[in-house]
């Protein structure tokens, strides 16, 4: 009997099963006679400039990873370079488990072998996480404010409101977990002293090993989850900036596509319709929201792309926006999935 394949190789592998299958379905479903013309006449300098921004935000979340780490960790400076390989290895095991379980271990993991530890790198992921659900979590509030709750047709609208819900529950418990810090300590201290518990890590050499590495790691989280809240006004409204540059360029992309294509379409329309899409997906316990993604903008954009152009849309928009960043994160990843120990002496 072969050997089972690791968790992230099943979920890469459903994740590029149901994607593949939903773009050749919205493609096949949409071909008629016209689609070859269409597909002759794009302007190739658009998808260039599609390309080129997907180069511009993994600088930009670079950029950010980077700034997350100087004014958390004292004196500790990472290369941007290693912090667009952080972000690679993220959004790869983000894409290929549900729920982007894989997002924050990764992101840790990544951070922890870059030199930091994993305390400090936890403090780090959750800030991060912090920052951007805060930034979705406002838009989406303000895109509801602005269209009145009426943003998409009735069933986008209904899954987008419960997204919403919890995108503001979420976001409330990342800011007690990192501005109270002295809960998280108080629990484990709680954990810590019930009875089979407490006799484990007094008596054995292994539990007490756990717990001497354990509390190392919970002081170095709570001080630099505490840097998080001596940060200054300015420093945190530069990584909001860089994280709201980053989902410009992501959602930049589709509209630029669609250009080269001879369809173009009202950029902020095109925008708020992939935030939408973004935010569902999020809590889809599908790898990557492959699926869902592809047809759910088909769906949004059948409104005012023609059909015979849909299909090629969504093939160019799933490999700039997912494909390429996937095959870019596993490369990076490669040369971390060695066994390592991870507290560091």
């Amino acid at each position: 009997m072969g050997k089972p394949l690791p968790a992230w190789k099943k979920g890469l592998g459903i994740s590029l099963t149901l994607s593949v299958a939903a773009v050749l379905f919205v493609f096949l479903r949409n071909f008629d006679e016209h689609t070859l013309q269409n597909l002759l006449l794009v302007k190739m300098e658009y998808l260039l400039a599609a390309g080129s921004l997907i180069l511009v935000l993994l600088v930009v979340e670079g950029l950010r990873i980077k700034l997350l780490v100087g004014m958390l960790h004292n004196g500790k400076r990472l290369t941007l370079y290693s912090t667009v390989q952080v972000f690679l290895i993220t959004f790869f095991f983000a894409a290929v488990t549900p729920f982007a379980a894989g997002e924050w271990p990764a992101h840790i993991y990544a951070l922890n072998r870059q030199g930091l530890s994993v305390g400090e790198s936890s403090a780090v992921t959750a800030t991060r996480a912090l920052i951007t659900r805060l930034v979705f979590t406002l838009t989406a509030i303000s895109l509801l404010a602005a269209y009145k709750g009426q943003l998409l047709p009735a069933f986008f609208n209904r899954v987008f409101h419960y997204a919403v819900f919890i995108s503001v529950i979420t976001t409330l418990f990342l800011f007690l977990f990192l501005r109270k810090t002295s809960l998280l300590a108080a629990l484990l201290q709680k954990i810590c002293s019930l009875g089979r518990v407490q006799s484990w890590l007094e008596k054995s050499p292994v539990g007490q090993k756990a717990y001497s590495s354990l509390k190392r790691e919970l002081c170095a989280f709570l001080d630099t989850a505490r840097s998080f809240n001596r940060l200054r006004l300015g420093n945190m409204l530069l990584v909001i900036l860089l994280s709201l540059a980053y989902w410009l360029c992501f959602f930049s992309v589709a509209p630029v596509i669609l250009l080269g294509l001879g369809q173009p379409v009202p950029y902020l329309q095109a925008l708020s319709r992939q935030f939408v899409i973004q935010m569902i997906i999020v809590y889809l316990p599908l790898p990557g929201g492959s699926g869902v993604a592809e047809l759910g903008l088909a769906g949004l954009f059948v409104f005012f792309v023609h059909p015979s152009v849909l299909g090629i849309f969504i093939i160019v928009w799933r490999i700039l926006t997912y494909y390429l960043l996937l095959l870019l994160g596993g490369l990076a990843s490669l040369g971390k999935l060695r066994a390592r120990k991870i507290f560091p002496k």
